[in-house]
């Protein structure tokens, strides 16, 4: 029978295989994360707090270890972290192309701009008769598309909008923007001089005639593809 004495011998044995043998290596481990960290405090990008300074060395240590990490994971560029940074650089620059080229609407300034209801302007968007931009889970109407003037006005959309959309629809809101927005010198019938630049709204805004108006259908159908000038 085995007594509790030899239990503990036993255990003792096992515990010890576990042990690392070299007590060198993990001690110049330790030293070169210690090392690493305080350079990392030195240098400020770890910033230890006047209650870690008051509290004992132990606890010091764990303060600072845990503010280390800390700071690492939010310094580290995994490829997500990439990705998400990319996605809010893009968002920036469209957002300040938004502005320079006029800005936006969000729905009650639509509706009020155009003489409507909030419920109308939901309604006119749901059936592409509206360029919207959606930021932030909020609808928002770029100004371009909006005129009071009767003779390219239609309820007060620039005439040719919702025809136009009507052919953008498998693109997203984005794409319909640039469409209408982004400076072109494609040469186009009814346009003159040939090869100036130009944007769709701008001639939208200039009543183009029959022919140049169908041009800008042209593109709208072939707008993402080889052919798309």
């Amino acid at each position: 029978m085995t007594t509790a004495i030899e239990k503990r011998n036993v255990n003792d044995r096992s515990s010890e295989k576990h042990l690392y043998q070299d007590n060198g290596t993990p001690a110049t481990r330790l030293q070169n994360f210690i090392q690493e960290l305080a350079d990392d405090v030195r240098s400020g990008n770890t910033q230890i707090s006047q209650a870690s300074m008051a509290h004992t060395d132990a606890i010091f240590a764990l303060d600072a270890i845990i503010e280390y990490m800390k700071n690492r994971a939010v310094r580290s560029m995994t490829s997500e972290k990439n990705r998400q940074l990319r996605r809010l650089h893009s968002k920036a620059l469209f957002l300040q192309t938004l502005e320079k080229d006029g800005g936006v609407y969000n729905s009650a300034q639509a509706a009020q701009i155009l003489g409507k209801t909030k419920t109308t302007v939901r309604n006119w968007k749901d059936a592409g008769q509206l360029l919207t931009l959606e930021i932030d889970g909020e609808f928002y109407y770029p100004v371009f598309q909006f005129t009071e003037a009767d003779s390219i006005s239609d309820k007060g959309v620039l005439k040719g909008v919702p025809e136009l959309l009507k052919n953008l629809k498998g693109f997203s809101d984005r794409m319909q923007y640039s469409f209408f927005m982004e400076e072109r010198n494609t040469v186009l019938n009814g346009l003159s001089p040939a090869g100036r630049i130009f944007t769709i709204a701008e001639i939208l805004k200039n009543k183009p005639d029959q022919e140049l108006m169908a041009e800008l259908h042209r593109l709208a159908r072939v707008y993402g593809t080889q052919d798309a000038a």
